[in-house]
């Protein structure tokens, strides 16, 4: 196995204190295109992560899921062609517009499918339980306001000596950002009954790592590697990245038109201002260093 991508670096930096906001809804608002045309990011760290598993990958030619599947753009392009090709594997989230988006772009491909579920539901649903061989999770569990029972459900969802590989964002300036401007005056009684908490699981945790290991053991699974990493992209164009985070906050169409584009450019101007930028000699562009913190589990049933 390899154990560590050039990507990402195991320093942890302690100066991050963030929170965010918690997605209670059973199904939310979501903007899938926009998604898609903004998620380069996500789409470089999963096909990092999956580059990192190919050997163990490579081998999976059973039943797979992938939790938190978006418009399915990423269980289509990079995880399918990692697997076996005798897998099949079912793409899964909690917006029906995702799914919608993601029957109709992908609906050719015989070994995907798409359905809509809520990983954090205490009524998992019988066919689904005892089911897989393999679960992903990439980008998504850390919007969970219960991960504890996500990682309960995707236990009870492997089939005995099932594998699981799921990447985690533990710490990102982003949850600040969002924190800090939805409780500002103009656009608080817009976004009163959004429920605000702590809901990124391990953004205070002293030691992230050893946390997701001692709540995966404690669930039962077998741990074959857990780390927890710094990432580093440099990103000419912050606005992509912001529009993936702004394509599901359901609590936007809330906002009056007017207004919601306020909101949009004090977001932006609040992340800037958490970023480290510079002049790129070739080009004379503006280049920003976008660093955040990933854990990266790969466990067994």
């Amino acid at each position: 196995m390899k154990i560590c991508s050039t990507f990402f670096k195991s320093s942890i930096p302690n100066y991050l204190i963030l929170r965010t906001i918690t997605l209670q809804s059973t199904k939310y608002s979501s903007n899938p295109p926009l998604y898609v045309s903004s998620n380069k990011n996500q789409r470089h760290n999963a096909w990092t992560v999956i580059d990192e598993f190919s050997d163990e990958l490579r081998k999976i030619s059973g039943k797979c899921m992938d939790i938190g599947c978006g418009p399915g753009d990423i269980t289509n392009d990079i995880i399918l062609p990692a697997l076996h090709p005798n897998a099949v594997i079912i793409g899964t989230d909690i917006s029906e517009d995702m799914i919608k988006y993601a029957r109709k772009t992908y609906s050719k491909e015989k070994q995907l499918d798409f359905d809509v579920l809520d990983i954090q539901t205490k009524e998992l649903p019988a066919k689904y339980i005892s089911e897989f061989d393999h679960i992903f999770s990439f980008h998504a569990l850390h919007w969970c306001f219960d991960i504890k029972q996500a990682f309960k459900n995707i236990y009870r969802m492997l089939r005995p000596n099932g594998t699981m590989l799921v990447l985690v964002v533990s710490l990102h300036p982003i949850c600040k950002v969002i924190q800090e401007t939805i409780q500002d005056n103009r656009f608080a009684p817009y976004i009163k009954d959004v429920n605000i908490s702590p809901v990124w699981p391990f953004q205070d945790s002293v030691n992230p790592n050893r946390e997701l290991k001692g709540l995966l053991k404690e669930i039962g699974f077998k741990i074959d590697h857990c780390s927890h990493r710094n990432v580093y992209h440099f990103d000419d164009n912050s606005d992509q990245f912001l529009s993936s985070i702004l394509a599901f906050l359901e609590f936007i169409d809330n906002i009056p038109h007017d207004q919601k584009e306020i909101f949009k450019k004090e977001i932006a101007r609040k992340f800037t201002e958490t970023q480290i930028s510079f002049k790129r000699s070739s080009d004379n562009k503006t280049v920003i260093l976008n660093v955040y913190n990933l854990l990266i589990a790969f466990a067994k049933k």
